[in-house]
């Protein structure tokens, strides 16, 4: 007896397991609807419920997931996550060149975002497409931090702690 329940248990918890990574997936998918609620035919005050609803559900989907799949599910989910996401870890320490280069796309894209949109067609017509060049801006944003390595992440994390000490090397 004790044989099957622990069977219907470990088959009970996969089904568990799977509706709670439906549960997350959909609620993220929920969020594309947006853009439907806004151009549809309702009022605003409908459009402004509903779209604030969808906004909210990748967080509300991700606590009925986690009450869904239990203690242990949410273990193996959260190992699987962070085993998939440790692969595109940036390395903790690179060379001087690849520090160089990302210390380069890192100081554009801060001037880039910064300085475009007050310069409207100097470089790029910024206000033909700006949330395409703000995405664009992002990426390299995100670029040059993945470049730059952990070291440089410990770094940009002594800048919020008060009691941070700057070592320079001598020479």
């Amino acid at each position: 007896m004790d044989q099957t329940a622990s069977e219907a248990s470990v088959g009970n918890s996969g089904l568990r397991f799977g509706i709670a990574v439906g549960l997350i997936v959909a609620g993220y998918v929920a969020l594309a609807l947006i853009p439907v609620v806004i151009n549809s035919g309702m009022t605003v005050g409908a459009k402004a419920t509903v779209s604030g609803l969808l906004a909210l559900s990748p967080m509300l989907t991700k606590i009925a997931a986690v009450a869904v799949m239990g203690r242990r599910g949410f273990k193996i989910l959260k190992a699987l996550v962070f085993r998939f996401l440790g692969r595109f870890q940036p390395p903790e320490t690179v060379g001087r060149e690849r520090y160089s280069f990302g210390l380069i796309l890192f100081v554009l894209s801060i001037v880039f975002g910064s300085l475009l949109p007050y310069f409207p067609g100097f470089l790029v017509d910024w206000k033909s497409n700006e949330t395409f060049w703000s995405l664009v801006n992002d990426v390299l944003l995100m670029i040059s931090l993945y470049v730059l390595g952990g070291e440089f992440w410990n770094k940009l994390a002594a800048l919020f702690s008060y009691d941070a000490k700057v070592s320079l090397p001598d020479g």
